[in-house]
């Protein structure tokens, strides 16, 4: 039987999961899916459709300069190399299809969450692999299923903010929920931060945090490698329903504020909703187009050089 993950589980770890900002001790950076020679290998096995990499303007405090990007003709240590030095942030999906030890991770990861936390029922689980510059940020965005991120090497600090008015509007999360508008779309107030709770993460550290909680992401003057998961519950799955519903009431009935209640009669109501929105097709496909207009150059300033734009669907 294999050490697990998590070192410490508290009373309060488990009688709060999922329900406020938690920080919990691990020892995933410690393994070999974590080296270079491993990422690099992993960096150059993944397809085109599994990797975001973007860039911003230095400094900048808003989405309104992110740029998305391709990487071509590299090998991974070139593009490991090209973090180190540039202003890049590589988002690797589904590394599991590369190298099977992803997914023994993954697995092993919400076995002990299933140990530990009463009732959680995990329908679908996910892992994904980040690659930060120095002082790179991760604008204001919420996530649409519940979500862990585990530091395994350098140092960021992470915010996070209560998952309700006005930090989360509820139209907008109706608009990311139907594929209406990116993630980072969220409305920000610099003065959000005095209330926010924040951690700033080292290696071995993980946090979880309560559904739809908006966050940012400040990486230090290092290189950051740090991973994600991703789990659908029944709540998950019930908050979704819920939004998507009032989404398409609020786009074809306007009906101002709408309930968020994900049990009794209303809800059953708002689930025929999305059963019928998707035999009208009035809901939009999950696929997102991107505009991508610089690649990856070691040569570079801030290691991005811009080609032509062109659209990327995946």
């Amino acid at each position: 039987m294999s050490e697990p993950i998590i070192s410490e589980w508290t009373p309060h770890h488990i009688q709060a999961f999922g329900s406020e900002p938690l920080r919990f001790q691990h020892t995933a950076h410690l393994s070999p899916l974590f080296s270079d020679e491993t990422l690099a290998e992993l960096i150059e096995r993944t397809p085109r459709e599994n990797y975001y990499v973007n860039t911003m303007k230095r400094g900048a405090k808003d989405r309104s300069s992110r740029r998305e990007g391709e990487i071509r003709g590299l090998s991974g240590r070139e593009v490991l190399d090209a973090v180190a030095k540039g202003h890049i942030w590589v988002m690797l999906l589904y590394p599991e299809k590369v190298n099977p030890g992803y997914g023994r991770l993954l697995d092993q990861i919400y076995n002990e969450f299933k140990e530990k936390v009463p009732g959680l029922r995990v329908s679908k689980k996910k892992i994904s692999i980040l690659i930060s510059s120095p002082n790179i940020p991760v604008f204001y965005h919420c996530d649409l299923a519940g979500q862990t991120l585990w530091q395994v090497r350098g140092e960021k600090t992470v915010y996070v903010y209560p998952n309700h008015e006005p930090y989360l509007p509820q139209p907008n999360l109706e608009k990311i929920v139907l594929n209406e508008a990116h993630e980072i779309s969220l409305p920000f107030d610099p003065a959000w931060d005095n209330i926010a709770s924040s951690f700033t993460i080292k290696p071995g550290d993980m946090l979880h945090w309560q559904l739809y909680a908006p966050h940012r992401i400040q990486n230090g003057n290092c290189v950051n490698v740090s991973f994600t998961t991703e789990h659908v519950t029944p709540t998950v799955r019930r908050n979704f329903v819920v939004n998507f519903a009032n989404g398409i009431l609020r786009r074809t009935l306007n009906p101002g504020k709408l309930t968020q209640t994900t049990t009794g009669p209303r809800y059953w109501t708002k689930l025929a909703t999305l059963g019928a929105a998707k035999i009208l097709k009035l809901q939009k496909g999950r696929e997102q187009t991107f505009k991508v207009d610089f690649t990856v150059d070691p040569a570079a300033p801030d290691c991005v050089r811009d080609i032509p734009a062109y659209q990327f669907s995946k």
